[in-house]
């Protein structure tokens, strides 16, 4: 009979969790709150609460790590004692503070490269739509634009200044997956950790050809206590128009103006117009429209219609709330969170909604020691209700139409200008866009050696479905009595249907391994693949004459279908790699590279090595270094400097290099049919390859009086090579343009400074804790390369074209010296009939602008349209956004906290475009509406005025006006108080009875006002005039945390 052991352990011996609890305070005494705390080792934790208390159970021998911004971490191992009284030391610009950075994560001291970092808390300090209006100016040079003030609106990125003619942007990653522009639109700012800007070649190298302009890697949230942790935020907002034009609606000085300005073209308004207005204007009761005195068969108007106020809401509702639900513990972590977001439009008449909710679900589990997995899913749905005719042209409209008009005409029928505003807004059609977007990524992390060698792998897949419907209609409309009907909108109707979905997946692994030996020496060396694949099909049905104006389908519609199809695909491939070596955290040296290749090249020309070394000197820790540190009251002195060279794809289409053969369908009849022909294709070149960034940069960080003061400073040259660019130009007979290819370069220089104050003083007998930041950064680049050897100048203000030595944004034009005081001034005047006309046989009156002969010919001209012969401009200005800048203010004392966040431009020159109406008014067009700037023009008892004598037609085209000059340069730097936020903690005592965690109520206001020197009162941020106006916002919320 075998031998059998039988072991009998005796009951108990398993040992429960021990439950710690503390405070954690300053080196003053004063409570830090929201501290991490956690066990070392594990993804268990905590965070302090608003008087700086934690709880947390702990299996047996527990370390707890203490970690804070600012603060020297801290380990506490966990004995007999149950409650602890713990103190942290402020350290030189948090040094031990962990960044994200690619592919993994560093200490803000063993950053050798142009690394900022913002923290989720900065974000959640204010209410936020989208992760990019709480980023706008919190980082030197990372420089965001919000282009409109539409409830979709994508804004753009830069970081340092004008990238390539072709254009370029950041590479923007959230928890590792790559995302568009308008992908990130769809992160819920909530759920953000972290945001780390990569801005120079070292740092972004690691990232490769994609990376070539900066990189923003986004760091969502994960479970961090072993308490169930839930938080609940809702707010109100209400939205207003912000700055809006100031016209004229009185009907006589309207008429009067608009008259003027026609004549001698037009006899605009007859005299019985005019009397007519002239009555209307001292008695407004009576009627707005009547039958036309000079014409029975139409209707004259005498409107005060301001269209902007007609077409706009006062104010708009919009409503968020979001949540999520956090927990960690030994095996697992997990973090769930939702979101939902509704926009009431501006537009008064018709639907103008849009709305947003999301989800995301992340998780990790501990599946050894030695092998952790984890997933972190995300579905998003976008849903866009508008009217068809809402863009840009419609708000080129809402700028032009004469106060003069009016909607209606007496027997409730649209104006013409009626039906082009508010008919084809409310009846006019109607589009719907609705976005699913689902992304998922599953990922592993085995260690090799424990706490040395790592092996890391994650795949992502992400799937996108859209839907865009679309529907015009007719909208009806007369111009007098018994006048047959017109039509404004679309007359045939039509309905399409247009159906896109993409498929991108990413892959990863990676290998990280990282030891200290002999104390002082460290070494991290990384390496991995990456692969990322986009596909995307695009399928659109157009079909005109719908049978049924409520059933508005192509299916239901009786003219010819049109059906089109877009398919497209592309991929890169990397290896990449990077090494560290800190000696004593004083010497740091790091190497990054990356071997990349992407389908949008051909095969011999689609692989690139963008390499970048790195190397800092913590100078503070120097022995010899010490007395002037002690003399200076200084606690850290690092310098750094790289150099890395990057590529660009993104200016080359997903096909550059193969010939297209456009198709078309021919109105011959064929065998009873239409056929299909086939065009010769454009010539490509068979040599693209990638546009070569190189970086050079170079930066120091100083901090002073216990990490109180602490400043950044940069400056950097990037030189962008081999840019796709038009060569010379084929003979015509060759019947097509030359292709493009590598042959432009440029180099943009700059710096960065960031300047912060943080302190806390005794107000009333408690702690008033403040802080100060300033941001503030330059740049200036300059064409080195371009195939232009006559450096023509044409169309150089539109940015169509390019010359050697060229300043991007420099700003051609003339230099006025003023009006034409009279005939005698005329005539001894040089000839400038060549770059004025004002529709009069190319003559100049009095009251007409007066510009220099500066080359004194004789005559005021463009000349050779050469740099070395412009004739008589010279360089006016510039249109680029230079010294952009913030502050940040920030206080919190007894629960209350105030946070002011101004943001601006520091030098920026901006030159009205041709017909834009919020500035030229009826100088542009007779028809158009009279800005309240235009009253202020020549006139023999006016002749100190800003605006010439009244006419119109002058401010299109490049004469007179619309060419460019020195008297209408606008100064378009402004500062805007981009937000204020007021927000009450209740105290901690109250919070524990009512078992809440947190409870925070807030005000805050966006874009509260602007200081801008725009002669017009036009937004700075929207220049253009036509587009979605910007808004003001008001809002109410609450922070709730149990």
């Amino acid at each position: 009979m075998p031998n059998r052991l039988i072991v009998i352990l005796p009951q108990g011996t398993t040992v429960a969790d021990a439950h710690v609890k503390g405070r954690v305070r300053d080196e003053s005494g004063q409570p830090l709150i929201g501290v991490n705390v956690h066990i070392k080792g594990t993804t268990r934790g905590t965070q302090t609460d608003s008087k700086g208390y934690f709880e947390l159970n702990v299996p047996d021998n527990a370390v707890l790590e203490f970690s804070y911004v600012g603060y020297e971490r801290k380990e506490l191992a966990v004995s007999g004692t149950r409650d602890y009284d713990v103190v942290l030391q402020p350290n030189a610009s948090g040094l031990n503070e962990i960044v994200v950075v690619g592919y993994g994560k560093q200490r803000k001291i063993n950053l050798s490269g142009a690394v900022d970092v913002v923290s989720g808390k900065e974000l959640d300090s204010r209410p936020l739509t989208n992760v990019s209006s709480g980023l706008q100016g919190l980082i030197p040079n990372l420089n965001i634009t919000q282009n409109n003030g539409s409830p979709n609106a994508a804004p753009t990125f830069n970081i340092r200044g004008f990238t390539s003619i072709n254009g370029g942007e950041p590479f923007i990653l959230v928890d590792n997956v790559p995302v568009t522009i308008q992908e990130l639109t769809l992160v819920n700012p909530a759920d953000v950790e972290s945001v780390t800007v990569l801005k120079d070649a070292a740092a972004a190298a690691i990232y490769g050809a994609r990376a070539s302009f900066g990189v923003v890697l986004i760091t969502t949230k994960t479970g961090r206590s072993d308490k169930l942790a839930v938080s609940v935020n809702a707010n109100y907002a209400s939205r207003s128009i912000g700055r809006i034009p100031k016209i004229i609606t009185d009907p006589l000085v309207t008429m009067q103006m608009k008259h003027e300005a026609a004549t001698p073209l037009y006899n605009l308004y007859p005299d019985a117009v005019r009397a007519y207005a002239k009555r209307r204007s001292e008695d407004p009761s009576l009627p707005a429209v009547i039958v036309d005195p000079t014409n029975p068969n139409k209707y004259a108007y005498y409107g005060t219609t301001n269209w902007l106020k007609e077409l706009y809401n006062d104010a708009a509702p919009a409503y968020s709330a979001n949540f999520n639900v956090s927990k960690a513990d030994k095996k697992l972590s997990f973090y769930f969170s939702g979101e939902y977001y509704k926009q009431q439009g501006m537009i008064k008449y018709g639907t103008d909604d849009f709305s947003r909710y999301g989800l995301r679900a992340k998780a990790t589990y501990q599946v050894t020691d030695r092998i952790k997995i984890g997933t972190n899913s995300v579905f998003t749905n976008n849903v866009y209700d508008r009217p068809y005719f809402l863009s840009g042209d419609f708000f080129h409209n809402v700028n032009r139409t004469p106060s003069l008009s009016v909607p209606y005409n007496p027997d409730g029928s649209f104006t013409q200008d009626g039906a082009a505003l508010i008919g084809v807004i409310r009846d006019g059609g109607r589009t719907n866009s609705n976005l699913n977007d689902y992304l998922t990524t599953l990922n592993a992390d085995i260690s090799l050696v424990k706490d040395v060698w790592d092996l890391k792998g994650d795949v992502t897949f992400r799937r996108t479905s859209s839907t865009l419907k679309s529907f015009g209609l007719p909208v009806p409309y007369t111009t007098g009595p018994g006048q047959a009907i017109s039509y404004a909108g679309y007359n045939p109707s039509f309905s399409s249907n247009n159906n896109r979905i993409m498929r991108y997946n990413v892959y990863n692994v990676y290998t990280d391994f990282h030891k200290t030996f002999r104390e002082k020496h460290y070494l991290q060396v990384l390496a991995g693949f990456n692969q990322e694949y986009r596909y995307e099909d695009t399928m659109a049905i157009d079909r005109k004459n719908l049978i049924s104006n409520t059933l508005p389908t192509p299916q239901l519609a009786t003219g010819n279908i049109s059906q089109t199809e877009k398919a497209t695909e592309w991929a890169v491939r990397g290896l990449f790699y990077r090494v560290n070596y800190i000696y004593n955290d004083k010497y740091i040296a790091e190497f990054n590279g990356r071997y990349d290749g992407t389908s949008r090249f051909p095969a011999k020309d689609r692989w690139g090595f963008f390499p970048s070394a790195s190397v800092g000197w913590v100078a503070s820790k120097e022995s010899f270094f010490k007395p002037v540190s002690r003399a200076l009251g200084m606690d850290l002195f690092k310098l750094r400097a790289s150099y890395g060279s990057l590529g660009n794809q993104a200016s080359s289409f997903a096909y550059g290099y193969i010939p297209q053969l456009p198709s078309r369908q021919i109105n011959v009849i064929l065998d009873g049919g239409l056929p299909v022909s086939v065009e010769n294709p454009m010539p490509v070149s068979n040599s693209l390859t990638w546009e070569n960034i190189r970086s050079i940069n170079g930066g120091v960080d100083v901090s002073f009086f216990k990490d109180r003061l602490n400043i950044s400073y940069d400056r950097y040259v990037r030189y962008t090579d081999k840019m796709l660019a038009p060569v010379k130009a084929l003979p015509a007979v060759f019947g097509a343009p030359a292709p493009r290819q590598n042959a432009a370069d440029l180099k943009t220089k700059g710096w960065e400074l960031s300047v912060s104050w943080n302190d806390h003083v005794k107000v009333a007998g408690d702690e008033l804790r403040y802080g100060v930041r300033l941001a503030l950064a330059d740049f200036r680049t300059f064409i080195t390369r371009y195939d232009n050897p006559a450096k023509l100048l044409k169309d150089v203000n539109e940015g169509k074209a390019f010359y050697p030595g060229q300043e991007i944004g420099e700003i051609w034009g003339l230099e006025t010296e003023g009006f034409f005081q009279s005939q005698d001034e005329i005539t001894k005047h040089a000839d400038q009939t060549a770059v004025g006309s004002d529709d009069q046989g190319y003559k100049f009156y009095v009251g007409d602008l007066k510009f220099k002969d500066l080359n004194g010919d004789g005559k005021v001209d463009y000349g050779k349209n050469t740099v070395d012969n412009p004739g008589d401009r010279r360089v006016i200005g510039n249109s680029q956004a230079r010294l952009p800048y913030s502050v940040d203010l920030n206080l919190d004392w007894k629960g209350f906290d105030l946070r002011m966040f101004f943001q601006g431009i520091g030098k920026r020159d901006w030159y009205p475009n041709p017909g834009n109406h919020y500035f030229w008014g009826i100088y542009a067009q007779p028809w158009t509406n009279v800005q309240v700037q235009n009253m202020d023009h020549w006139t023999p008892e006016n002749r100190d005025a800003y605006y010439p004598r009244v006419k119109s037609y002058i401010a299109e085209d490049a004469s007179e006006l619309g060419a460019p000059q020195t008297r209408y340069l606008q100064n378009a730097a402004y500062l805007r108080l981009k937000n204020i936020t007021l927000g009450y903690r209740l105290p901690s005592s109250l919070l524990k009875r009512m078992h809440v965690s947190n409870l925070r109520v807030y005000f805050s206001a966006e874009n509260v006002f602007t200081v801008s020197k725009l002669k017009a009162n036009i937004d700075p941020e929207g220049l253009s005039g036509s587009v979605y106006p910007f808004q003001r916002t008001y809002s109410g919320g609450i922070n709730l945390s149990f």
